[in-house]
């Protein structure tokens, strides 16, 4: 007990000097501070409407929005003939644009897009599974061994089908989701990706 109260008092005295140390040097930051705003002698310029006429004469720099890499040809190849996208129409320079200089309308337009391809892909399985239950009433209905030899030969392709619209629907998915973190690190608002 007596090495507890001896290790509590010797971390007690620890921070008050610590503390006492730290206030010193603040103040000492403080004091410097100071003397160097009273060493300054102009006093801030203050531009009223008298004499903006000076300052107007200046030129103004600007930067341009940075242009967009081409896609690649592979993008290209699988797009063929498709609308040409809104960036590479006449920007409008009112419009807002992210960080890549790309604008509002880019991004809506092309998370619009990508939203409806998830939502034409969940679609499609909806689609698939009521066709597939279908064909299995079918199967259990038919009389007779050839009909059922037909009927089970949709039911294999049906499943085929499905099989590739649960990857491509992944893969939009994933599509969506890395446009989306693209977006977010390119500095789209929010409210762009809707």
């Amino acid at each position: 007990m007596m090495k507890f109260t001896t290790a509590i008092f010797s971390a007690a005295i620890c921070i008050a000097i610590a503390a006492t140390a730290y206030a010193q040097s603040l103040a000492d930051i403080a004091n410097k501070e100071k003397q160097r705003r009273e060493q300054i002698d102009e006093a801030p310029e203050i531009i009223t409407n008298d004499k903006i006429s000076e300052y107007s004469g200046g030129s103004v720099s600007t930067i341009s929005p940075i242009s967009l890499p081409s896609k690649n040809k592979e993008s290209e190849s699988k797009e063929g003939d498709a609308e040409p996208s809104k960036i590479d129409k006449e920007i409008d320079p009112d419009e807002p644009v992210d960080f890549m200089g790309r604008p509002e309308s880019f991004w809506r337009e092309t998370m619009t897009n990508a939203h409806k391809k998830v939502k034409d892909l969940e679609d499609e399985a909806n689609i698939l599974t009521l066709k597939l239950n279908e064909l299995q009433t079918q199967f259990y209905n038919a009389g007779d061994g050839f009909r059922q030899e037909s009927v089970q030969r949709e039911i294999q392709k049906t499943y085929y089908e499905q099989d590739l619209n649960k990857e491509n629907l992944a893969k939009a998915k994933e599509e969506l989701e890395d446009l989306q973190k693209e977006a977010r690190k390119s500095g789209a608002l929010p409210g762009w990706l809707r």
